[in-house]
């Protein structure tokens, strides 16, 4: 019995020297829903996997990813996950992933990460003390428009548009677009549009139900089938509070979630009644695609848009189409 409580409180001394050996690290996550959303739940497996890279992580939940970039900012975080809209303040290159029409598939989309995920692409991904280390895409953003009229590029004018976080690239579409832009928040949002406050939504097809937006649409709205970009969320670090292994580690961590990634998008996009879908003709189609250029093209010369990711995006995109009339001037 003795031999028995001296093995034991040996153990129970290993534990606690193992544990106190851990780095303490906050990670300061943005979930709409918080502590038991969908971001929170997707990294839920996170914290042991991080044990094995020696660190003791806390997940925190923020419903206001403004706070939690503002803490990250004054230092009481030591990683931050957040919009690429957001991101693109610490990193450039990583919140110019998300450029509007910059990915046109999945395969894209799966190049890209791939890219990002090389080691070589540290560099790129890093600013100053600043370094993005995952990149986890929820889904193509679409336009939710209140009105089903509203389905080509003229019908954008004079409608109120949402700029969320003021999105330089929802604010270049308005302008551009002749449309009104009304300034919104995450938290804010869907509030306006549910409330009529807002005729045009640039969202993700998580939104619908996370932010029941099936009540801005009612009985005359609809979701303009024609995919604007890729939304992404990223994690930044300061670089400094972690090893020179980390970003990399976690970067692989994302893609190796992809496949989780792609059926939770999927099953978002399937719960969306079809009568909301808007399909849309050949020349709408067109016209899209060169006003998301455009876009696109005009933050790139302003110097919103990082040119070397936008070049990436270019190439990727013209390897899956040589065809494409752009593949013949890089961006």
């Amino acid at each position: 019995m003795a031999l028995r409580h001296t093995l034991l409180a040996l153990a129970l001394v290993m534990a606690s020297s193992a544990a106190s050996a851990l780095e303490k690290k906050k990670f300061c996550m943005y979930d709409p829903v918080g502590a038991n959303g969908p971001a929170m739940t997707f990294f839920s497996d996170l914290k042991p996997k991080a044990i094995n890279w020696g660190l003791d992580i806390t997940l925190e939940a923020y419903t206001d990813e403004k706070v939690a970039s503002n803490n990250f900012k004054a230092g009481q975080c030591d990683l931050v996950f957040l919009t690429a809209i957001l991101s693109r303040a610490y990193v450039p290159f990583g919140g110019t992933l998300d450029a509007i029409g910059g990915i046109l598939s999945e395969t894209g989309l799966e190049r890209v990460l791939k890219a990002i995920t090389n080691p070589k692409a540290g560099a790129l991904l890093t600013n100053g003390n600043y370094e993005v280390v995952g990149t986890l895409p929820v889904g193509s953003v679409y336009l939710f428009v209140n009105d089903r009229n509203i389905d080509t590029v003229a019908e954008f004018s004079g409608k109120k548009i949402s700029i969320l976080n003021e999105d330089p690239q929802s604010l270049k579409f308005a302008n551009l677009a002749g449309a009104s832009p009304v300034g919104t928040s995450l938290a804010t949002f869907s509030g306006q549009f549910n409330n009529g406050n807002i005729d045009i939504l640039p969202m993700v097809a998580l939104g619908y139900n996370v932010f029941e937006l099936y009540h801005g649409l009612g009985e005359n709205g609809g979701i303009i089938d024609e995919k604007l970009l890729y939304g992404m969320m990223q994690a930044v670090t300061h670089k400094d509070r972690f090893d020179d292994q980390f970003g990399q580690r976690m970067r692989e961590y994302i893609l190796g979630r992809l496949p989780d990634i792609h059926n939770m998008v999927k099953t978002a996009e399937e719960e969306i009644p079809s009568k909301y879908w808007i399909k849309t003709d050949p020349e709408t189609k067109a016209a899209i695609q060169k006003f998301k250029k455009d876009i696109r093209l005009s933050l790139r010369d302003e110097g919103v848009h990082d040119k070397k990711a936008l070049k990436l995006l270019w190439k990727i995109r013209c390897s899956e189409d040589a065809t494409r009339s752009e593949c013949g001037t890089p961006e």
